[in-house]
């Protein structure tokens, strides 16, 4: 509560001087005329600034002034206070034995109105900008407060020039403030980036000195003594400015030698905060001040050096803000690097300039060109990496496109876990981005050959061209060799996009980059498919003792997974092409129903809507085999009965379903029964695709406490030990399979097959308990 007083305060005071200097500026021009007294006690003019509106009044060096705005010279504060005219409207002057009326123009002049203007206003703005951003940063705080300083003194720059006691007082004051407050900001710098303690004990003496000049310089407000005490002000600042900004560079410099040969961020701190002091304040100190000191004359008017002030500020605001404080070392070699640069075409221009108007421009003209070419192109060079990256979606639309794209294949490939992830996330991605009818990402093994599709492409022709290695040098695809395995070769194959042109080298450029994403990724699926396998494997194969409890939870998370994948795929087909297919159908029926025809296109009309109601229910029944939803309704029993009675219509042998006093299946949950469901499915699949067999029978019963599934054929049989296995990527599940599913339901499977005998297996499931799944 007490930090938001005293902000408000200094805001209501900082508001209140804003105004008041403001209004000084906008009121009065700035005349900068100088009289002293003679011996014959009259105000001779002395000195007239070649910046003030004086420069152009009809008003010579020696003319004596009689009268200020209708009263006598004696009497004029700004006359008696500072020895200047200022704040006048009209004088008389005798000049030649003549008296002449001079009326001032009140038109101001931008050097000492607008300038400081800007300055103040791009130091407010830091100071707010560090104050809202990094408040909790203690050195952020105080280069705020340096910032501030500054502003002050820009702010009462231009009421002090026009003599007014505020004015004078505020920039005398804080020109003596600005190098105590700069060296406290120093002090807690290097403490909070390099626990490096800086004298912070002269901070007492110098605040000490500048209350004691604070309230003798005061006594600007006592009319009595403002002439004498404003004799001194003006060399006393200076000097106490200079000394102030010479010791700063002296500590540093001290500091500098003994860390110099040291390789740390520490030496690179140092030697940073060194080099912006120096380019900062060296200017303002040798052009402006030492020479107003020595020969009462400015080399460059300090308007102008004060820019390079703000330098150290506005750069550590910005190193600080951007965690770059020590890659400062980087910064200015770039800019020393991209200033190089810019001194032949600016060179050459102004030649150029110099030659076209020979007749018109001087040296000052010229030189002006010269430095400004040279300032304008060095900042656009050092500029253009962060431009381009800001305009890269409007100048560079279609690198903005593949770079961004590039960004989110990147992230994404780190959830990729299956080839189905594969299509979904990057090629999808890789279509899109390049405008292109397809793509695919290719397996070649030993002896097959996988593809993984997206859009508008011949899976089958690009197998081909891959056998006949006549893919590469194919005119309508570009084909990148992704990775070369012992196992497979990888291929990332792309069509012709959409304007049927090959793609440019930038997409070819792109493409080798993603590639070489895709690299590790495809390595990590392969594995996981590989891994994946040899568990399910080991799972199946283990017994169902004690010894075995402590991977019987792999068992139940590899067997919900594939429920999982069998719900998503049911839920594609059902919400994707099954509804493709109905309304296709709906549209044959309406163009039967819309337009007359003869019989024999009326009849093949209809065979192809009676095809397309075929393949929706060969459809239906897939879904229904993958998400066995009846069970949860009708039961275990009789979904098994209704999904045998469906394929015996189609089988190559007589299926039979016998039930005797099974129900009490029933009372088991709803995971329980899928895995029954799922063994009955195995074993018919097994059943059409090895048997041979002209008869299969189910059996369900109840016996013992025990529900018992009989499987039996009279097919060829095989030898029970050389049950088959499931191999990688295939789709069934073998022998093994099925007992991992019986071991988790703890149930017992027991296997009776030989050769040309057929085959028995008697799945035994306990009933009375309840299995937690």
């Amino acid at each position: 509560m007490q930090n938001k007083i005293v902000v408000w305060l200094f805001l209501v005071i900082f508001a209140g001087i804003q105004i008041w200097c403001s209004s000084i500026v906008f009121k009065f021009p700035y005349i900068g005329i100088d009289v002293e007294l003679n011996h014959q006690k009259e105000w001779v003019i002395t000195a007239i600034s070649k910046k003030g509106v004086g420069n152009n009044l009809d008003i010579k060096i020696g003319d004596i002034v009689k009268q200020v705005d209708g009263k006598v010279s004696d009497v004029n504060p700004m006359i008696s206070r500072w020895g200047a005219i200022e704040q006048a409207q009209k004088l008389i002057i005798f000049r030649d034995g003549l008296e002449y009326e001079v009326l001032i123009d009140n038109s101001n002049d931008m050097t000492y109105d607008i300038v400081p203007l800007l300055e103040e206003g791009l130091c407010l703005f830091m100071a707010g900008l560090l104050f809202v951003k990094m408040r909790r940063s203690k050195s952020a705080q105080f280069l705020a407060a340096v910032f501030l300083t500054c502003a002050i003194i820009y702010l009462s720059l231009g009421a002090s020039v026009r003599g007014d006691n505020v004015g004078k007082f505020l920039i005398s004051n804080f020109m003596i403030l600005l190098p105590i407050v700069f060296f406290q900001f120093l002090v807690v710098f290097f403490k909070e980036k390099g626990n490096i303690g800086l004298p912070a004990w002269i901070l007492n003496y110098w605040y000490s000195i500048f209350i004691v000049w604070t309230a003798i310089n005061a006594l600007h407000f006592y009319p009595p003594l403002t002439s004498t005490i404003y004799k001194y002000t003006g060399t006393f600042t200076l000097l106490c400015f200079i000394a102030g900004f010479l010791f700063n560079i002296s500590i540093l410099v001290s500091l500098h030698f003994k860390v110099r040969r040291e390789k740390s961020y520490l030496s690179s701190i140092v030697k940073s905060v060194l080099f912006s002091l120096f380019i900062s304040f060296l200017p303002v100190i040798c052009f402006s001040f030492i020479p107003e000191l020595i020969v009462s004359y400015r080399i460059i008017d300090a308007v102008y050096t004060s820019w390079f002030i703000l330098y150290f500020p506005i750069s550590f605001a910005y190193l600080i803000a951007s965690n770059q404080l020590y890659d400062i070392g980087l910064v200015l070699r770039r800019f020393g690097f991209a200033c190089l640069l810019a001194l032949v075409p600016s060179g050459v221009f102004t030649a150029i300039f110099a030659f076209l108007f020979q007749n018109l421009a001087d040296e000052k003209q010229i030189l002006f060109v010269f430095a400004g070419s040279v300032a304008m192109i060095s900042f656009v060079l050092y500029s253009v990496e962060y431009f381009t990256t800001r305009l890269e979606a409007f100048l560079f639309p279609r690198k903005f496109r593949l770079r961004t794209a590039l960004k989110k294949i990147s992230k994404n490939l780190g959830v990729i876990s299956s080839f189905r992830e594969l299509k979904d996330i990057v090629l999808v991605d890789i279509v899109q981005t390049l405008e292109v009818m397809g793509g695919a990402i290719v397996f070649r093994y030993e002896h097959d050959t996988e593809i993984i599709a997206e859009g508008d492409i011949d899976a089958a022709e690009v197998k081909q061209l891959l056998q006949t290695s006549a893919l590469s040098e194919h005119p309508l695809y570009t084909c990148i060799e992704i990775h070369r395995y012992e196992q497979y070769t990888s291929y990332l194959v792309i069509t012709r996009n959409k304007a049927n042109t090959l793609l440019g080298k930038e997409e070819i450029q792109w493409l080798h980059l993603i590639t070489s994403y895709l690299e590790v990724s495809l390595e990590n699926v392969h594995l996981i498919r590989k891994l994946t396998a040899k568990m399910q494997l080991l799972a199946s194969q283990l017994p169902n003792e004690q010894s075995a409890q402590d991977i019987q939870w792999f068992r139940k998370v590899m067997f919900e997974l594939q429920e999982e994948e069998r719900l998503r795929i049911a839920a594609d087909l059902h919400d994707t092409t099954m509804q493709d297919l109905f309304f296709l159908k709906r549209r044959f029926i309406s163009l039967l129903d819309k337009y007359a025809m003869n019989k024999e296109d009326k009849e093949h009309l209809n065979n192809i809507v009676n095809f397309v109601e075929m393949i929706n229910n060969s459809l239906r029944q897939s879904c229904f085999e993958l998400n066995p939803f009846l069970l949860k309704e009708i039961g275990l029993i009789e979904t098994v009965r209704s999904y045998l009675d469906k394929e015996a219509y189609h089988a190559s042998f007589v299926l039979k379903f016998q039930e005797e006093r099974a129900s009490a299946i029933e009372a088991k949950d709803l995971t329980t029964k899928k895995h029954i469901f799922r063994i009955i499915q195995e074993l018919l699949n097994n059943a059409k695709k090895h048997s041979h067999a002209s008869n299969v029978t189910f059996t369900m019963t109840v016996a013992d406490h025990a529900f018992v599934l009989t499987y039996e054929d009279d097919g060829v049989g095989f030898k029970s030990t050389e049950a088959r296995r499931m191999e990688i990527g295939s789709s069934g599940m073998g022998v093994e399979q099925m007992k991992g599913r019986v071991l988790h339901l703890n149930g017992r499977l027991e296997l009776d097959s030989r050769e040309g005998a057929g085959t028995k297996l008697v799945v035994t499931i306990p009933v009375r308990e309840t299995l937690s799944v």
